[in-house]
């Protein structure tokens, strides 16, 4: 008697056990994909007729087109720490106040707190098996080669991809960013060096200066100006890199069938997840669509819009693969699909022919930098998850890139939010369920660096959204451009006293000004102005990673594989690469 009851209790802790261990099985696994500088006017989804997007408008089509998902920024750094901590990056110094808004070096001390928490910390701390292929940006080192940045000490269990971005610095064309903002860039400081070597030899030749005098000049002019030449004309040298996890691979990039390579470590983690049953996160981090426009032999001429809508089409290509993949192993009904972009089109990005190289924003204003123009940070969404979300569900509610922190937390891991930090995100599972139609934002801001340029609101069930600019970019003519890039200072904005007002809701294209003399429009302009004074009450001062001190090259953190080289090729891809 006494051992069938022993042999009861063991056969219910087994059942209990493999009960268990079914249910972390049925856990939801997530896959976030992320374009860099995709506009909202380039996926057919969204309304283009003519560049081939099957597999990101397949996801549409079995799920949700959230049609005013909008960054935390206008610019790819900043946006991506909002994505991964669900806060505003201004709370996290992830903001900058000048004209580098984006981490510049990978040999900085720039990069995303460690005290602020990434949904992927949060996926690995409930057992999950996190992985990051492609793009990073958000720093790799602190004051010594500690990686204190580096995704592998953000919660991802695995990287395989570029911890800086991709620059059209990287290409073989000899273009530069530096140089596309100020065209006379190198031939102003060689004029420095040179004017004050002249100046230093008159100097000595004719003792007008002790030596002393003359190597404190040389000192102040030529030392920086040579170091700032030598930077600037060597980005590829310093920030072009492959890692796999802390290793660097690969230097510099070797683009030809860089998107397959990505494609193939995201299915080699998604099968190892197939054989040991973790759930999983993956992020899909895509290089494409930023310049340089790298494009494997296979998508060459593939599109009816040139070495732009080439890339374009390879990473619908790319996405398709990784959810083909899904689909094979049986994993697609468990998992949450996200599909999006960092910022919008960039507008002013131009080939050497004039072409367009940089992404397009459709029926909206503005585009990439441009802090509160609706080009640059209303972002093509797509979301699936079978039982969970409707097919062919369309979201036109105001939401955020911010949103998929809070949502990832509560609806997936089953988490509370953390209480010792402000979200800025809200869980949009239930708009997305079907559960709740409510707008989970009533207010939204938009920062150009550390200000306000703009801000919406959104009252009551979302049949009208108003939007204030409290400042706009000082554009080139009618180009909705400048140049290059806008940028956020007095000298390139205009600021509106009153603001400028407008229901987008009913005016997307914001091309019909409310009268701000009405008493209605005036009680909303009021009401907008109260949210973000208190807003900027509520965010406290913290360390900006983006101070010159901080952003600026450091020798000793310098990523390499080959010292003196700086030239590998990553050996488990080396087949396929054309040297």
């Amino acid at each position: 008697m006494e051992a069938m009851r022993l042999s009861s209790v063991l056969l219910g802790v087994v059942v209990l056990m493999a009960s268990a261990a079914d249910e972390r099985t049925k856990r939801p696994n997530v896959v976030v994909f992320l374009a860099d500088d995709l506009g909202i006017g380039d996926i057919g989804c969204f309304g283009n007729g003519t560049i081939k997007t099957p597999n990101i408008d397949r996801i549409a089509r079995n799920g949700a087109k959230l049609t005013h998902h909008l960054t935390a920024a206008a610019l790819c750094t900043p946006s991506r720490a909002a994505l991964l901590t669900g806060r505003y990056p201004i709370r996290s110094g992830m903001a900058s106040h000048h004209v580098g808004r984006v981490i510049l070096f990978v040999p900085s001390e720039s990069g995303i707190p460690q005290n602020e928490t990434t949904f992927a910390e949060v996926a690995q701390r409930n057992g999950y098996a996190t992985a990051l292929v492609g793009k990073w940006h958000l720093g790799v080192h602190c004051k010594v080669k500690d990686f204190c940045h580096h995704p592998l000490n953000k919660g991802f269990d695995f990287f395989y991809g570029t911890p800086m971005t991709n620059l059209k610095d990287f290409g073989d064309s000899g273009d530069k960013v530096a140089t596309s903002q100020f065209k006379r860039f190198n031939p102003i400081l060689l004029s420095i060096i040179a004017g004050t070597l002249v100046a230093a030899w008159s100097l000595l030749r004719f003792r007008l200066f002790g030596r002393c005098g003359v190597g404190l000049l040389l000192i102040l002019l030529v030392f920086p100006a040579c170091v700032v030449l030598f930077v600037v004309n060597n980005f590829k040298f310093m920030n072009s890199m492959i890692m796999r996890d802390f290793e660097v691979v690969e230097q510099p990039i070797r683009f030809r069938n860089l998107t397959q390579r990505f494609v193939n470590e995201g299915t080699k983690f998604l099968e190892e997840r197939q054989k040991d049953k973790k759930p999983f996160l993956l992020m899909m981090s895509w290089l494409q669509v930023h310049t340089v426009l790298h494009t494997s032999d296979e998508f060459k001429g593939h599109s009816a819009h040139g070495a732009f809508g080439d890339n374009v089409e390879e990473m619908d290509w790319g996405t398709g693969e990784i959810v083909n993949a899904l689909e094979r192993m049986g994993l697609l009904d468990n998992t949450l699909v996200y599909f999006t972009s960092d910022n919008g089109g960039h507008l002013e990005e131009k080939g050497h022919d004039g072409s367009q190289e940089g992404g397009w924003h459709g029926i909206y204003r503005g585009g990439k930098g441009q802090g509160g123009m609706e080009g640059g940070i209303r972002v093509p969404t797509v979301m699936m998850w079978k039982n969970h979300i409707k097919p062919q569900t369309v979201i036109d509610a105001p939401t955020s890139l911010m949103d998929v922190f809070p949502t990832l937390m509560t609806s997936v891991f089953k988490e509370k939010l953390p209480t010792d930090r402000v979200i800025d995100g809200r869980n949009i599972y239930p708009l997305l369920s079907g559960k709740d139609s409510t707008p989970p934002h009533k207010f939204l801001f938009h920062y150009c660096g550390t200000d306000i340029h703009a801000a919406r609101y959104t009252p009551g069930k979302g049949e009208d959204v108003y939007k204030v600019h409290y400042a706009t970019p000082r554009w080139i003519g009618e180009s909705e451009g400048c140049g290059f890039m806008c940028h956020c200072n007095e000298r390139h904005v205009i600021r509106h006293s009153p603001p400028l007002l407008y229901n987008i809701a009913k005016d997307p294209s914001e091309k019909t000004l409310l009268d701000s003399s009405d008493p209605e429009n005036r009680k909303i302009i009021q009401v907008i102005g109260d949210a973000v004074q208190s807003h900027r009450q509520g965010v406290e001062d913290v360390p900006s990673q983006f101070a010159f001190g901080r952003m600026a090259p450091r020798p000793w953190l310098q990523p390499y594989c080959n010292f003196p080289y700086f030239d590998c090729v990553d050996a488990e891809y080396g087949y396929l690469h054309d040297r």
